[in-house]
């Protein structure tokens, strides 16, 4: 395998959005206004985002033997993103309906069964991310655990996107620098707690840092030794937010891998997501390294 900077583990599937202005009904039929078919996966898209801002990526994860699979894998190398460690199995690979609110870039998903094996703890191996500096997680299942373990004996730095809830959280956030949940996995995890409890609780069971996105509401963070440090959504004309917030994850890992301090990673990262937003889909409107640069320019009070 080629060197990278970063390495994802995680979910790769195929996204078909369709841009509506209402959700289909039954015995009726309806013109979307538009369509894309692109690459998804949370932890795919960050490496696409990191790609497009200049980083050396690798992707490691399992997709079926299937048309859909080498479509996956196509995609993210058109974006530069290294897919030696995609796994190929038999079956088909994971493809979800994601329909879009024309009027509010609001979208819902809906997900076929895929019947490819997910990766699992014997199949997480140290060489799958040798020689980088960080590894970005999107679910603390047994591979993601496995795989963080690994990291942190190598000295490596482990980022969480928290988006599903997990019975191993208790072993695998110690083992985390970086915790960036999404509201969705708060209101989960600890319904009707505040954002500051939320964080707090982070730090409390292991991570360094604690991060919490809010969507339009913008995103909250805090360390051990920092108050809470506040970042509001910037302001952009949305079509999708599909790929937010792991552009926003993308985004962050920049960061971190520049040495910022942490309030201009969360600006850094919040500009990534919004830009994001421009366009149908959660890869095809990525924003390039000089795009985020102008925008923060133009964006100077933003904070």
């Amino acid at each position: 395998m080629k060197p990278a900077d970063a390495v994802g583990l995680g979910l790769v599937t195929v996204d078909e959005l369709y841009l509506v202005d209402a959700l289909p009904i039954f015995g009726e039929s309806q013109r979307a206004r538009a369509r894309s078919r692109q690459c998804g996966g949370p932890a795919a898209t960050a490496m696409a985002t990191l790609a497009r801002l200049g980083v050396s990526t690798r992707m490691v994860s399992r997709v079926g033997e299937d048309a859909d699979g080498d479509f996956l894998c196509n995609q993210l190398a058109q974006f530069g993103v290294d897919v030696s460690g995609i796994q190929r199995g038999k079956g088909a690979s994971r493809v979800a309906g994601v329909f879009v609110d024309a009027a509010s870039g609001d979208r819902g998903f809906l997900s076929t069964p895929e019947d490819v094996a997910p990766l699992d703890a014997a199949d997480i191996h140290a060489d799958q991310f040798a020689g980088a500096q960080i590894l970005h997680l999107d679910d603390a299942d047994a591979a993601g655990l496995a795989a963080a373990r690994l990291a942190r004996e190598a000295g490596q730095r482990v980022v969480f996107d928290g988006t599903w809830q997990s019975d191993l959280l208790g072993e695998f956030l110690p083992l985390v620098e970086a915790a960036i949940v999404s509201d969705f996995f708060a209101r989960h995890w600890m319904p009707q707690a505040p954002p500051e409890e939320i964080l707090r609780a982070l730090l409390a069971a292991g991570a360094d840092v604690a991060v919490l996105t809010r969507g339009a509401s913008g995103a909250v963070a805090a360390t051990a030794s920092q108050s809470l440090i506040e970042v509001p959504a910037f302001a952009v004309d949305v079509v999708d937010t599909t790929g937010a917030g792991d552009a926003f994850h993308g985004g962050y890992i920049y960061g971190m891998l520049q040495n910022w301090p942490l309030a201009q990673t969360l600006r850094f990262a919040a500009a990534a997501g919004a830009l994001n937003c421009r366009a149908l889909g959660g890869q095809i409107g990525l924003p390039d390294l000089a795009t985020v640069q102008e925008f923060l320019e133009k964006n100077p009070t933003q904070m």
